[in-house]
């Protein structure tokens, strides 16, 4: 078994260092692949990094379509595969016999994006030794702790070897490398909240599946997304009773009318319920 080494990366550079990594190995013409809709910053970071984007279109239950991505793998080659696990802004969890089908497909690199890991009871991080092509991306943002900026990849030596060579020297402050080994000491806490949110969510998922004219589709993230009568309006509605929740009408034809909610904590959703069952 090799040995694995965590990199340590910066949360807004991570998708990017990623990236980055083909363009410093000089791969001609590499091209990423992802699933789409899928986490915005894929799509965005390769234009950055003027890597070519390829996102494959998921089914209309918004699981992978497996035929069409391992059509596109043949087709395109890609250098870089991302797969958000559970995906963002859908909120499910693709088949993990689908990711390892993926996996053994894949060219290059398959990132497996489990920013979302501490609601979904599932992980690719004990399977990391069995692929060299993986590598599992983690964020501590989703646990409370999103001002750190904190993030950080699980891969075989040969890759994190490579992504270190591409850390800017300050990715890191001081601050955010003092405080994270102490929050993060306190698993127990940060399981407790967890559970909580997992409890809340599904208390949300179903008040929102009984407002009449409203869709809710399965999720194992921290927030839950909806198919509403008309987004605008209630995103507004919702805005004025100063209440954020992000509006993915307008994004992707998949996701029309399609409002993303977080999961707060028991007493701000109660506030959101109450003004969800005013709209009509």
């Amino acid at each position: 078994m090799p040995k694995l080494i965590v990199a340590i990366l910066t949360n807004l550079q991570t998708c990017h260092d990623v990236i980055h990594l083909w363009e410093e190995l000089g791969v001609p013409g590499a091209t990423i692949l992802a699933p789409d809709p899928s986490f915005v910053m894929y799509r965005t970071n390769a234009t950055y990094a003027g890597v070519r984007f390829t996102g494959v279109p998921l089914a209309a239950d918004f699981a992978l379509d497996l035929k069409a991505t391992l059509e596109a793998i043949e087709r395109e080659r890609p250098a870089l595969i991302f797969l958000a696990y559970p995906n963002n802004p859908t909120g499910n969890l693709f088949a993990a016999a689908e990711i390892v089908d993926i996996l053994r497909a894949a060219p290059g690199l398959v990132v497996v994006d489990e920013a979302y890991h501490a609601f979904a009871d599932a992980s690719f991080l004990p399977r990391i030794a069995e692929f060299p092509n993986l590598l599992v991306l983690r964020t501590v943002s989703k646990v409370g702790m999103a001002g750190l900026r904190l993030g950080y990849a699980v891969a075989a030596p040969e890759w994190t070897s490579e992504l270190n060579k591409l850390r800017q020297p300050y990715n890191l402050n001081a601050l955010t490398q003092a405080v994270a080994p102490l929050l993060l000491a306190e698993g127990a806490l940060l399981a407790e909240q967890a559970a909580t949110l997992k409890a809340e969510r599904e208390r949300v998922h179903a008040a929102l599946a009984a407002l009449p004219g409203v869709e809710t589709f399965p999720t194992r993230t921290n927030f839950v997304l909806a198919r509403v009568p008309d987004a605008p309006r209630w995103f507004e509605a919702l805005r004025d009773a100063g209440i954020l929740v992000k509006n993915r009408h307008g994004v992707h034809p998949l996701l029309q009318h399609c409002l993303r909610i977080t999961v707060g904590a028991p007493d701000e959703n109660d506030v959101l319920l109450a003004a969800l069952a005013l709209l009509k």
